[in-house]
């Protein structure tokens, strides 16, 4: 499929993922690109037999996904997503909102389908085990001691990288937030880079947290199938051994994803609200 926004020509593959986000709009997930079409401005009285076609076209030719039955109860309800506070309401900020909602959602489902597959192999393995394969491995305590020691450590690095990124993301949040405000005399332009910065960290912001979702439910599947299958191969305390090895991985790997998320969405939004409000009171009292 051939595809034309403006001066901007792109094709979509047979391998490409689409995805339906709303009844009018629609998200191409390209290699090096997202592209996000919406055809809400349309005016067309023939708008439902152009959109049925479009997700013809997609479900023909791409890999396509419909996400509109994935909506929370309020949404549902009202007919309408549910919008952060502090997102823009133009169109592109809400517009970069549903998308990377959709993109929350979808990194979650995968990792529970991922999970579903590492429990069906876990559980696999642990059935092909010959009774003659069984045995009690005799691990040395001194073995288990360090593996306990590596998980304390790993624990008490993950905590103290949740505490520093929650200081640096309270100062970047706020300098952001500020940055983020329309202010007084701001041209048009500035004001729409302005919302874009805000619209971005928020959406980001949703992304990272479907990440942090998706890690933790693909990371208990594994532990647990891990330690389950060292236990009926070798015994309790290879799976003890296991267990400590593990969830010291597990740790480093939240550790990591901590370090990414810098920006404090709440403090931001926080900071945004205040400077908005200055600004509204400059206006103001200049009036008068």
């Amino acid at each position: 499929l051939v595809g034309q926004c403006g001066d901007i020509v792109f094709y979509v593959m047979n391998d490409d993922a689409t995805t339906k986000t709303s009844e009018m709009e629609f998200m191409l997930m390209l290699p090096d690109d997202c592209i996000v079409v919406d055809f809400s401005d349309s005016s067309s009285s023939s708008d439902g037999k152009m959109m049925l076609h479009i997700e013809g076209l997609l479900a023909a030719r791409t890999k396509f996904h419909d996400e509109t039955a994935i909506v929370d109860e309020e949404e549902k309800t009202t007919g309408k997503p549910k919008y952060p506070e502090a997102l823009p309401r133009d169109p592109i900020s809400k517009s970069m909102f549903r998308t990377s909602a959709m993109m929350a959602r979808m990194i979650v489902s995968a990792s529970k389908k991922g999970a579903e597959k590492i429990d069906d192999y876990g559980e696999k393995k642990k059935d092909a085990i010959p009774e003659d394969k069984m045995k009690n491995v005799q691990v040395g305590r001194t073995s288990i001691k360090m593996a306990k020691a590596t998980r304390s450590v790993s624990e008490k690095t993950h905590s103290v990288a949740v505490t520093i990124t929650d200081k640096i993301s309270d100062v970047v949040g706020g300098t952001v937030g500020r940055a983020a405000a329309i202010k007084e005399g701001d041209t048009t332009s500035k004001k729409k880079a302005r919302r874009l910065l805000l619209a971005s960290s928020i959406a980001y912001a949703e992304v990272a947290n479907g990440a942090a979702e998706g890690y933790e439910i693909m990371v208990k599947s594994a532990k647990g199938q891990t330690t389950s299958f060292v236990a009926k191969k070798y015994g309790e305390e290879a799976a003890e051994l296991a267990r400590h090895t593990a969830g010291a991985a597990a740790n480093f790997g939240r550790t990591a994803l901590t370090a990414r998320r810098v920006v404090n969405v709440k403090t931001m939004a926080k900071s945004a609200g205040k400077q908005m409000v200055k600004e509204q009171i400059k206006a103001s009292l200049k009036g008068k």
